[in-house]
Order: C-alpha cells, then structure tokens, then sequence
C-alpha cells in the first residue's frame, strides 16, 4: 500500500489525556459538551489554546511520535492550558514570536493563579473538533500548578495508543527510528524531523523551559511561538508528505508499517480535521480561540485579568 496520497497534508503536534484513566474517559460521552456548544457560549470571549493541543492534530501526531518511539511519545504534555492573555496579545502581533524574557513573568503569574477557583470551562471551536469519543482521550484542562507541562508519561501513552488500535508491530524498531531522525550531521528532511519532535514534547523532565501545555516552544534565540507559526519546524514538517517521508520510511525499511499505521487507526479521520483546524487558524499566530462557557473575570493586584478568557481578538 502506498502511503503518499494519505499523508499530503497531516500536520505532526501533540499534547494529551487528564488525571482519569484513559480507559474511563474513552466510555464518556458528550454530555457536558453538546448543550453549552450551541446555546451559552460567547463566540466573543474566548480562551487561547496553541493549536498543537487540538484533539485531531494532538492525536494523530500522538500516533506518529508513539510509532516512531514511545519514549518520546510518553513526554507528550498531559494537560492543555490557556495562554496567558498578554501572552495572546503578543503574539497576535508578532505570530514570528515574542521574547521568553518578557513573557516568562505572565506564565508564572498563571500557574501561581491555578487552582483558585478562576478557571471556566472551555470548548474547541467547531473547527477543531473531532468525535465525541475520541476528542475525550485529547488533553483534558489544567486545574492544579503542578499539572503544566507535565509529561504524559508511559503507561497514559501506551493506553492511549492501543485506545487508538495501534498494535506493538507497527513500532519502529530502534535501529528503524535511528534512521528515521538520523544522527549529526543529519540532512534537512532528518533535521525537521528531529527538531519537531524536540518542540512538541518540551515538557518538565525534557527540557529547561517547558511550554508544551501551551502549544509553544522556544526558538534559537529564545522567542516563544506556536508550534505552527510560519516556519516552525512542525509547520516545515507537512512538506515531508508529499513524498520525503516515504521515501526515508522505504530507505529505512518501514513503509509496510507506516501504511499499516494509517490503515488500522483513525488517521485518515484525524488528517481531514487536522488539517481543517490548522487552516481555520492560520497564516496568523495559530492559535485556536475557544469559547468559554461563562463571561467574567476577576482582575488581580496588577490590575490585569486573571482569568484566562478574555475578548477575542481576531476579525
């Protein structure tokens, strides 16, 4: 089976489950999402969510990690958490990127706020959506500090792959993911690969400063940005599809294994809804606006809102 024609235009991001057991929140239904979605929300006051934590785009790029290597999979962040709202504004204005020296202080603000009450419930854009089913295995909300940009670890992602019918021989073998990311000096293809996947998964043990419950990563010169802002690496990484990625999948010999990954999972549902999600929030900052289920907010001593939502600020 060729793969080509079914990889043109996925998108490779990440993030996932909550605190409950996998298997708990694949049995939920959507009981707390269909009535509020049509009739009590605002589409105006909305909360920011870094569109790699998107249920398609996070789970089928869970997919893609988890086959390549488990291990890195399992540094996938747990929990999606709103950006900061000056955070937001920044990077409206500057989708390239904003310094971390300037933004670190909001982050902090935010995580010291956790917990205390001022979190409302949030709900993805139709844009980003995908299956009830499904969309309760993505990442559930932050409700305690200590839950940002913690790591999925590896008994949630070895739940969640066999939840999503990945079976133990589709993974790569080490020496098929070793040639898969390649070694220094690695070749541009290898390196986009290799930097993407070091992007989506800088969560606490991973990395010096983690950002991956937001849907960010830090740049070579230490701007914060969305995982598909222009030229991201995981933005460069959906070139890969058209053709390079099959062909390094053949030279490595795992092409039987890549199709086999697209035909026993539901990749080919998550492609057409990632792909959708991306498309609704781009060439700008990327980053998806979510309605929130009540408007309020409560100011702190700085007089700015502690809340995470806010008015949108898109068109």
């Amino acid at each position: 089976m060729r793969t080509k024609s079914f990889l043109s235009v996925v998108l490779f991001f990440l993030v996932v489950a909550g605190t409950r057991s996998l298997q708990a929140q694949a049995r939920e239904t959507d009981r707390d999402m269909a009535p509020e979605t049509t009739s009590k929300l605002s589409k105006d006051y909305v909360a920011p969510f870094g569109v790699a934590l998107a249920p398609p785009i996070y789970l089928i790029n869970f997919l893609l990690l988890y086959f390549s290597n488990p291990e890195t999979a399992a540094y996938m962040p747990a929990y999606r958490v709103a950006l900061p709202q000056e955070v937001y504004k920044c990077l409206v204005e500057n989708p390239d990127g904003c310094p971390y020296a300037e933004m670190e202080r909001f982050f902090a603000e935010q995580a010291a706020d956790t917990g205390k009450g001022q979190n409302q419930k949030t709900f993805w854009p139709e844009s980003c959506r995908t299956s009830p089913r499904l969309e309760n295995l993505a990442p559930t909300e932050d409700r305690q500090a200590h839950q940002i940009n913690e790591p999925l670890g590896r008994k949630r992602a070895d739940q969640l792959a066999q939840l999503l019918g990945m079976t133990p021989d589709v993974i790569l073998t080490n020496e098929e993911y070793q040639c898969l990311i390649g070694t220094p000096p690695r070749n541009d293809d290898q390196e986009t690969i290799y930097a993407c996947s070091l992007d989506l998964t800088n969560s606490r043990g991973n990395t010096n400063i983690p950002l991956s419950s937001w849907g960010l990563y830090q740049t070579s010169n230490g701007d914060v940005r969305s995982n598909c802002a222009p030229q991201a690496p995981c933005l460069e990484f959906n070139q890969l599809f058209a053709g390079p990625l099959e062909k390094i999948a053949k030279q490595c010999g795992f092409a039987n294994k890549l199709a086999h990954l697209v035909a026993e999972t539901p990749f080919l549902q998550f492609v057409a809804q990632g792909h959708r999600c991306q498309q609704a929030w781009m060439p700008t900052s990327c980053i998806a606006e979510a309605p929130c289920a009540r408007k309020g907010g409560q100011s702190g001593q700085s007089g700015q809102s502690n809340d995470k939502c806010g008015p949108s600020l898109l068109p």
